[in-house]
């Protein structure tokens, strides 16, 4: 609900939810441009739901078809020059303003608050909204405008209100009020019961309301078609006004694109001295019918209590006759008691000897039962213990022969898996036995090959071949021996002998170990 309408500008599409939802009195918004960043232009724009949105291109209005101006809503691809320039609010505006100074017919001034419930006219034209057509937002937004609208509907409701004020008088007028359905349903209810109350008093029997003087003070002065006057102004008063009001103001705006949905008179306000002789003249008839009624409660409480004295006495006297016949009935069923116990006392003392011969020879007979069963008991023992030993026997036969069968089959079964275990054994053996003579001889191929790799890593080693090439060996052989000698400084005379025994072939290789010489092969 407000009281101004108005268009203003907006940050952008996104933001128009969250403003229209803020301010009520907003109907046209002008969005800004939608650019990703500040130098950046968007190849698209959108279109919120529940908005009638009016697009330019350079300024001047893009029709989305022919003869339709409003975009649906959603996501719109085009150039960047192509936005959102007016959005419209779909959704119902409750315009209120008080109208005052209002002549009535009888020249009283009255306050009328009054609110108007429209829309814009921008849905396709249907069934239900014949009179509805897109263009009708392009003339809102630059014919019309929102603070246009709210200028006329100010001017049109005084008007209207004023004209409607000077058809009837003060006490009248707030029969023009609009109220609920459940609060017509009281009024209505309570006028019928104030009818059904004046027509019941009228015919009663006690005679409480055939004073004229006491029916005036306890109704007040009224005519008798007061009460249904008052029922057709509450049910068809407001309606009607506003029906005319409602016709009236959408004959003016419905060309210019608007709608008047509904009109609604919250709050009728007469002058303070006028309500003050109201409200005196309730409280006079409040106060005879309080008296009057107090009166009659009165003569009421005094009569119940004169009522209740009698009835308190005669329960008394009844009180004391019932005492007395209590009395006399204790003393008749006391000696009918006495009578009655004498009488149990002497069939106690035949009860009790009946009993105690009956239980005599009940003993007796049971002595007798009990030897028997002691019997019977002791031969029944035997024959179970008997049985019970021979059954015994037997489960003990059975368990035994059991037992070596289970043993004996035990050993069977042991036996084969042991002989299958063996057989298993040897066969592994003849499969791995050629694995194992290969991985033998790669472990004494890897030796050889480490033996060779430290011969090869001795630099004191020198190793001369047999066959081709005799006088390059024996040349690097005498080298070898020369450089030894040099580096130790002095040669034997062993030394050159036997450089020369490995020069002529007498010997395989010569090797020289931390300046030893010594033979190898």
């Amino acid at each position: 609900m407000t009281a101004h309408l108005k268009s203003e500008d907006i940050p952008n599409v996104a933001s128009a939810g969250r403003i229209f939802g803020k301010d009520t009195s907003l109907m046209v918004a002008r969005p800004g441009r939608n650019n990703l960043c500040c130098c950046v232009p968007t190849f698209w724009f959108t279109v919120p739901e529940g908005y009638y949105a009016l697009v330019s291109r350079f300024g001047a209005e893009e029709d989305y078809s022919d003869g339709n101006p409003v975009w649906p809503s959603g996501l719109h691809i085009g150039p960047p020059w192509l936005r959102v320039a007016h959005l419209v609010t779909k959704q119902s505006m409750v315009f209120n303003t008080p109208i005052k100074g209002c002549k009535t017919s009888d020249n009283v001034t009255v306050q009328i608050d009054m609110s108007i419930v429209l829309r814009v006219m921008g849905d396709e034209p249907s069934s239900e909204r014949p009179n509805d057509h897109p263009s009708n937002v392009r003339k809102f937004v630059h014919d019309l405008t929102a603070a246009g609208l709210r200028e006329q509907l100010i001017g049109a409701q005084a008007e209207a209100v004023r004209t409607m004020a000077r058809s009837v008088t003060h006490t009248e007028v707030f029969g023009l009020r609009t109220i609920s359905a459940a609060e017509l349903e009281e009024n209505m209810e309570r006028i019928k019961a104030a009818a059904s109350f004046s027509s019941s008093d009228a015919d009663d029997e006690d005679g409480a309301y055939d004073d004229k003087q006491e029916r005036k003070d306890l109704e007040g002065e009224h005519d008798d078609i007061d009460q249904e006057e008052a029922a057709f102004a509450v049910e068809h008063g407001s309606s009607m006004v506003t029906k005319n009001l409602k016709k009236r103001l959408n004959k003016q705006f419905k060309p210019q694109g608007v709608e008047i949905q509904d009109v609604i008179i919250e709050k009728i306000s007469l002058p303070n001295d006028i309500q003050s002789q109201m409200s005196q003249k309730t409280m006079v008839i409040s106060q005879n019918a309080e008296q009057r009624m107090q009166h009659k409660f009165d003569l009421q409480v005094l009569e119940q209590t004169e009522a209740i004295k009698m009835l308190r006495q005669t329960q008394q006297e009844e009180k004391l006759e019932l005492i007395k016949d209590g009395e006399a009935r204790v003393i008749e069923e006391t000696l009918t008691l006495n009578h009655m116990k004498e009488d149990a006392a002497r069939d106690v003392k035949r009860i009790e000897v009946q009993n105690w011969r009956d239980v005599n020879m009940i003993l007796a007979g049971s002595d007798t039962k009990v030897t028997k069963c002691y019997d019977l008991c002791e031969k029944e023992v035997s024959r179970i213990t008997l049985t019970a030993n021979a059954e015994a026997s037997m489960a003990l036969a059975d368990a035994r022969y059991h037992v070596a069968h289970v043993k004996a089959k035990g050993d069977l079964e042991c036996s084969q898996l042991t002989a299958q275990a063996d057989k298993t054994m040897f066969a592994a053996e003849g499969v791995s036995a050629p694995k194992n003579r290969t991985l033998n001889n790669h472990i004494t191929s890897m030796r050889h090959m480490s033996v060779q790799e430290s011969l090869a890593g001795n630099e004191k080693l020198v190793i001369a071949g047999k066959s081709g090439g005799i006088a390059a060996s024996k040349l690097l052989l005498a080298d070898a021996c020369l450089a030894d000698a040099q580096a130790a400084g002095k040669i034997s005379r062993s030394d050159a002998i036997a450089e020369l025994a490995i020069a002529s072939g007498k010997a395989d290789v010569r090797l020289y170990t931390s300046g030893v010489p010594g033979r190898v092969g």
